[in-house]
């Protein structure tokens, strides 16, 4: 069984046979823009729809992607509801829930070391934005050491040791009360001490002591460990000498190396052994020395029974471990990765935030060499020239009016598609020819070409993307050949000649690129050569002006095809690009200038073709929605970005205009660039007046030539 069609996607999809391999999938093609999907991946599809796809409206674009994620009218109100109700609901702060977190959360001391450890590495790394849970852990530090002087004080209530009469003494427990307990209280719990307890009470305080073990010694360990790696987290009143002085009164004079003395049993007590047991888990404490902070007990010989070591070299960190972002750090992180960071940040390596400018950028307060602010524009979305597809949508319109009101088939057909018929290359393609038309109802007109013999491409069974690229490479040295403009001619051969020698990948691609936008300026310059599968193997010519629809179906499959490899190479070339002149450790030379030359002069060749659809003829024509003055200015920006970039990387040539005969002339000693510029031959006033004074010609394509070049090869104006 076959999988269930999506409606959705049969609605913008043409759904062919099931692939012969295990994946259960079907190859689509868009109705739209022709768009092909071989493996028919659900995720490619959608994403083409929502995203992609140039011939589909923003309407349709918004409700397909409604309906992909579920959601209909009825739906789409309720959430806008529920997020306005949500929003005004009034909820606790993340760092509020994050600290109750910490205190309700029953955690064992392993735990409660890895909390803590983690907190100490927040505050240590992240000064600068705050740690949400490091105020909680300072202001509970006052009550922590509380806890821990509770702890301490039920177990030495009955530490003592035997006289030489044999009877049990309490022994001088100011050393360890000293060690916890604030100065106010401190004469009074010297006094408690001295009264021993009875063992009923002995046993008592054991009773209690263990119902409070799953909370109170987790918050005792956690607050020992934080006051024995980072003191600064306690109470700062408690650490002030003032304090500090009358806390201990007499600690000073006594020596660090005082312990307590084993504690021995005998028959006089009967809970001797069950105060002792308690007693083998608490390690002896000695007096804090200067420099120790006196509101945590030090450990002297191990850890206690289930606990951990919390002694490191020098006093400092045991281990050192990467932080992990906060939530508002890993939000921010997020919301910087999703915009891009900006030129600079990229370029000199910098920390990029939100904003505009960013703070790297405003902390700049006199540049001297970085004068162009702070800029995020991608080259890729910046120019979209080629990726938004007239070509493409007019080609595909025009194959799905043929097809709705005519049958097709593949006779045996073929044709032989060149734009230099004296030249030995040539794209040979199968062709479906027309075998009768479809029956139309009563109310729909007549078309005159249905009577016609009508052939168009089969592109289902022809690559005439790759064809058309293949084509291209072959002729290309004919392009340049015949090449009108001397500027464009002198700037191709000698990108070519470096490509040879150099090999740089980036300028090979900018050749290409010219080369696909001189066939989409040839659009209608295609010889046809028609030869029928009979037996006979009669062939003809198809002219525009004889079979003027045939012509205009065949050219714009063409064009298509040029356009669609034109987007895939461009985009392909504005990424590297990008990426080589952001990254300040690859190094770049001349090669860059001339590529972005030959980038420039095809967005000026598509500027003029766009400049054209605004003709008031051609306008009815026009098959996308954005207007085409929304694609002209774009060479603009693109053209002073790459002058900033090229002048940063320092591989701009320095030009001026030679006072002898008024010709562009550089500074520069390689000489490469000298022999450019000597052969390019260009007044430096009729670049000037390129530059500031455009004319358009309808019937001319290279009429705005050096309109954005001229952005490079003029000097800064000073």
């Amino acid at each position: 069984m076959g999988r269930k069609p999506n409606a959705l996607i049969l609605q913008f999809f043409e759904r062919g046979p099931k692939l012969a391999d295990n994946s259960n999938r079907y190859p689509h093609t868009c109705k739209s823009c022709g768009e092909n999907f071989p493996k028919g991946r659900i995720d490619s599809l959608t994403n083409h729809l929502t995203r992609k796809c140039p011939a589909i409206s923003e309407s349709d674009r918004v409700r397909a992607c409604l309906t992909i994620h579920g959601f209909n009218k009825a739906a789409v109100e309720h959430t806008r509801a529920s997020v306005a109700s949500a929003t005004t609901t009034a909820r606790p702060p993340a760092d509020i829930q994050q600290d109750l977190d910490l205190v309700q959360r029953d955690w064992t001391a392993l735990e409660t070391l890895a909390e803590v450890s983690r907190q100490i590495d927040l505050s240590e790394k992240h000064d600068d934005r705050g740690n949400p849970a490091g105020a909680s852990i300072t202001t509970e530090s006052a009550l922590l050491g509380q806890e821990i002087h509770d702890q301490f004080l039920a177990q030495s209530a009955h530490l003592g040791y035997k006289d030489d009469h044999g009877l049990t003494v309490p022994q001088d427990a100011t050393v360890q009360e000293q060690a916890v307990i604030p100065g106010a209280t401190l004469s009074a719990a010297t006094d408690a001490v001295k009264d021993e307890p009875t063992a009923e009470q002995q046993l008592e305080a054991l009773i209690q002591s263990a119902e409070q073990a799953s909370h109170s010694a987790a918050l005792s360990v956690a607050a020992a460990a934080t006051a024995r790696l980072n003191p600064s987290l306690l109470d700062p009143q408690l650490r002030e000498e003032g304090v500090l002085a009358a806390v201990l009164p007499t600690t000073e004079a006594r020596q660090t190396d005082e312990a307590l003395e084993p504690v021995s049993t005998g028959p006089s007590q009967p809970w001797g052994e069950l105060t002792q047991a308690d007693l083998l888990t608490t390690v002896p404490l000695r007096v804090p020395s200067q420099g120790d902070n006196p509101l945590v007990p030090q450990l002297l010989h191990g850890p206690i029974k289930g606990g951990f070591r919390m002694s490191s070299p020098n006093g400092g960190k045991a281990r050192h471990s990467r932080a992990r972002f906060d939530a508002t750090r890993r939000k921010e992180v997020q919301e910087v990765r999703k915009i891009g960071a900006c030129i600079r940040c990229r370029i000199l390596r910098k920390t990029c935030s939100k904003g505009h400018p960013c703070d790297t950028c405003r902390k700049v307060l006199s540049p001297r060499i970085w004068k162009s602010g702070c800029v995020r524009t991608k080259f890729s979305e910046q120019l979209d020239l080629y990726s938004a597809g007239v070509q493409i949508v007019l080609n595909q319109q025009r194959l799905n009016d043929l097809k709705a009101h005519v049958n097709f088939a593949n006779q045996g057909t073929t044709l032989e598609l060149s734009i230099f018929p004296e030249c030995s290359f040539h794209i040979s393609a199968q062709a479906l020819q027309s075998i009768g038309a479809k029956e139309r109802t009563p109310e729909e007109p007549e078309r005159p070409w249905v009577k016609e013999e009508l052939l168009l491409i089969d592109s289902e069974k022809e690559d005439l993307q790759g064809s058309v690229e293949l084509y291209m490479r072959q002729i290309l040295h004919e392009f340049v050949e015949r090449e009108k403009s001397h500027f464009a001619r002198v700037t191709l051969d000698t990108a070519i000649t470096l490509g040879h020698e150099t090999h740089d990948e980036l300028l090979k691609k900018a050749i290409e690129l010219w080369g696909l936008v001189e066939m989409l300026d040839r659009e209608r310059q295609w010889n046809i050569t028609v030869k029928y599968g009979g037996l006979d193997g009669r062939t003809r010519e198809i002219k525009d002006s004889t079979d003027q629809d045939c012509f205009t179906t065949i050219c714009l499959q063409l064009t298509a095809a040029a356009e669609r490899k034109a987007a895939h190479t461009s985009k392909q070339l504005l990424q590297g690009m990008q990426r080589v002149l952001q990254d300040s450790k690859t190094k770049i030379d001349h090669n860059m200038f001339f590529t972005t030359l030959i980038l420039l002069n095809c967005v000026e060749k598509t500027t003029w073709a766009f400049k054209a659809w605004e003709q008031d003829s051609l306008q009815p024509m026009w098959p996308l929605e954005k207007a085409p003055h929304n694609f002209t200015g774009q060479g603009y920006v693109l053209a002073d970005l790459l002058k900033m970039l090229l002048g940063i990387r320092k591989v701009l040539p320095r030009t001026f205009c030679r006072e002898s005969d008024g010709m562009l002339a550089t500074h520069e000693e390689e000489p490469v660039l000298q022999g450019y510029f000597h052969n390019l031959e260009l007044k430096f006033a009729d670049l000037q007046a390129k530059q500031e004074q455009p004319i358009f010609s309808p019937t001319d394509s290279r009429s705005l030539e050096l309109l954005f070049c001229s952005t490079l090869l003029l000097p800064a104006a000073e």
